[in-house]
């Protein structure tokens, strides 16, 4: 393991995710887990392989995909870096119910499944932790439902950027920041509209001086215009 792989684990009980574990748990995560490195366009597992691991993000970007019978994008999702995945699975779900896509290279701590079920089983404390993440994560997937009761496109591309907002970014000074490569075609599946649509919301909002949109950001320049979007409709 080179050096920036043992700094990675060192690093691990400072997470806020791992923060609950015991000495002796955590070096039994350390023991039985391994970290790998993907490059940018690779796929970490497809939706139905077998569920053999839990994840935990510790650099970059993944998209989650879901796809129904025909191959037609249904979902997108993302996850970015300190985060664990998927909450929803640790017990007893057999299969991955997405597909997972590198956005970036990352680096990515791969924990046995069957381990992080027996540890989370007898941690009261990272049991209370995880169950309380897994209710914000049903607030903010129930804000994204409410896309599809919006009428306008347009609203929905406003919404949709919003929520990109709120989850993917970080406050420089008077900005907020999305530093992930995201595209029009995402933005456009997200909102359940066109790309030329997504493309035409992304050009008005540009000339009027409220985002910058390009291929390695997304710089928000009025955070309250999108804020007051969240929980429009």
């Amino acid at each position: 393991m080179n050096r920036d792989l043992e700094d990675y684990m060192e690093e691990l009980p400072n997470e806020e995710f791992f923060s609950r574990f015991t000495t002796e748990e955590m070096t039994k995560i350390k023991e039985e887990s391994v970290i790998h490195q993907y490059r940018k366009g690779q796929i970490l597992f497809f939706q139905a392989d077998p569920k053999r691991y839990s994840f935990f993000l510790l650099k970059g970007l993944i998209r989650l995909e879901k796809a129904d019978s025909n191959d037609e994008y249904l979902y997108f999702d993302y996850i970015k870096g300190h985060s664990f995945f998927p909450y929803g699975g640790v017990f007893g779900q057999h299969d991955y119910t997405h597909s997972a896509i590198a956005m970036t290279d990352i680096d990515l701590l791969l924990i046995p499944n069957k381990l992080i079920e027996s540890l989370v089983a007898q941690n009261t404390n990272q049991l209370r932790y995880m169950y309380g993440k897994i209710s914000e994560i049903l607030v903010f997937h129930e804000t994204r439902l409410q896309l599809t009761a919006i009428s306008s496109a347009v609203d929905r591309v406003i919404q949709s950027l919003s929520l990109w907002m709120i989850d993917m970014g970080t406050v420089v000074g008077e900005t907020t920041v999305i530093p992930y490569p995201l595209t029009i075609n995402e933005l456009a599946v997200v909102a359940g509209t066109t790309r030329e649509t997504a493309g035409k919301v992304v050009r008005d909002l540009t000339s009027q001086g409220l985002i910058d949109f390009n291929r390695r950001r997304i710089t928000i320049f009025d955070r309250s215009y999108f804020e007051k979007h969240i929980f429009m409709g």
